[in-house]
């Protein structure tokens, strides 16, 4: 008796087990059939036809002044043969406003042009940087 009430109560539990189970494989084979569907979205040629989805802002353009201001030029890096001039990276040859980068040394950085020659300095902990003039 006490046989068969222990062979009994694993037979129930085993057939609440599978039985909670296939529920959920029947919910599992649903999900599976709705995401293997076909998804049918837009063709080439409606997205060749859409307008661009970036916006774009319009900033007022500025003035051109009379003054005749020198463009401020910063050293932010010097990367091997790279250099880094107020965000931009630029190498030997490279023009910014008008000057070409000349030289690269190890702590500054040549700019020139026919009439003119600057040399940036990398600036140290807390100073600005220093520009030369030749």
């Amino acid at each position: 008796m006490k046989k068969s009430f222990l062979t009994a109560a694993i037979l129930v539990g085993t057939l609440n087990l599978f039985g909670d189970s296939s529920a959920n494989i029947a919910q599992y084979d649903e999900s599976f059939n709705q995401i293997s569907e076909v998804r049918v979205g837009i063709s080439d040629e409606d997205i060749d036809r859409l307008s661009n989805p970036f916006a774009v802002i319009q900033t007022a353009a500025i003035p051109a002044s009379n003054s005749t201001a020198e463009p401020v030029f910063q050293l932010n890096a010097i990367v091997e043969n790279k250099i880094k001039i107020n965000n931009s990276w630029l190498k030997l040859g490279s023009l910014i406003n008008g000057l070409r980068v000349i030289a690269i040394k190890q702590k500054s950085v040549v700019l020139g042009s026919d009439n003119k020659r600057l040399e940036l300095f990398l600036r140290e902990k807390n100073e600005n940087s220093i520009i030369t003039a030749n």
